[in-house]
């Protein structure tokens, strides 16, 4: 090979590094700014800070407002992760065992929450929970939080399905197990990254949702309804303290997330 033929094969590859580049500066950049913001010892706002310092999270980690809130976000997302993960994995059995013909559109009707516009669904949950008197509690949060967290597990858990090899449950079947408990101890265990993927996407989910919990809530207040409640009189930066940690509890997930999921490609999966 020539070296004029060698720079012209190198050339696309070094085009495509670059363009990869520039585009995670694109999504990353913002987030490092906020996070050395919200290292600042100052009063207010600025890039890069004067001085540094731990001060606003301190302030988070002891207001009470601050605390609350997180708690109660916490509280709900526990709660809700479990729940999605039942409703959503008995969901992805039904629609993967069930008739194939009602299936695309049953699917349909199931993922619907995750394309329809958030404020519409706000809505309309307002709307029902007005009804039946159970705003602003925990009636409604997680009802409605659930809504859009359980089409995330019938997505993993029935892509999973779809290449899980039946024949290892009729297996134990033949072997005297029923079929509970061929689906406990084989397919469970087997589709594990896909429950752990929806269980994270659930929590990640829940306790970053804003938008319906907005049009549910009255005093009680989630951690995205206090951040927002903050900014309408003033940008502290204790914002970007609080944003921070929500940021670091997401990298978590979501180094899990890849860690423990896995990648569904035709009929294989890479684990």
């Amino acid at each position: 090979m020539s070296s004029q033929e060698h720079y012209g094969s190198r050339l696309p590859y070094k085009f495509l590094i670059g363009v990869v580049t520039l585009v995670i500066f694109f999504l990353e950049a913002p987030l490092i700014i906020l996070v050395i913001q919200s290292f600042t010892a100052e009063s207010y706002l600025s890039f890069p800070p004067p001085s540094y310092g731990i001060r606003w999270y301190k302030e988070v980690l002891t207001s009470e407002d601050w605390l609350n809130s997180i708690s109660l976000s916490l509280t709900i997302a526990a709660i809700v992760t479990p729940l999605s993960l039942v409703l959503g994995t008995m969901a992805a059995f039904a629609l993967d065992r069930g008739p194939k013909k009602l299936k695309n559109g049953l699917q349909t009707i199931m993922i619907a929450p995750m394309v329809l516009p958030h404020i519409v669904l706000g809505l309309g949950l307002f709307k029902m929970a007005l009804q039946l008197d159970i705003d602003d509690s925990m009636l409604a949060y997680i009802p409605a939080h659930l809504t859009i967290t359980i089409p995330f597990v019938v997505i993993s858990v029935g892509a999973s399905l779809q290449t899980f090899e039946q024949s290892l449950e009729e297996a134990a079947r033949s072997l005297g197990a029923n079929r509970f408990w061929a689906v406990w101890y084989i397919t469970l265990p087997i589709i594990r990254p896909a429950l752990i993927a929806g269980g994270i996407f659930s929590f990640i989910i829940s306790f970053d949702e804003f938008i319906i919990t907005f049009f549910l809530t009255t005093f009680q207040r989630t951690l995205p309804i206090e951040m927002f409640s903050t900014l309408m009189y003033q940008v502290k930066p204790s914002i970007a303290a609080v944003s921070t940690l929500t940021l670091a509890v997401t990298a978590f997930l979501t180094a899990m997330l890849i860690l423990r999921g896995q990648v569904t490609s035709g009929d294989k999966v890479i684990k």
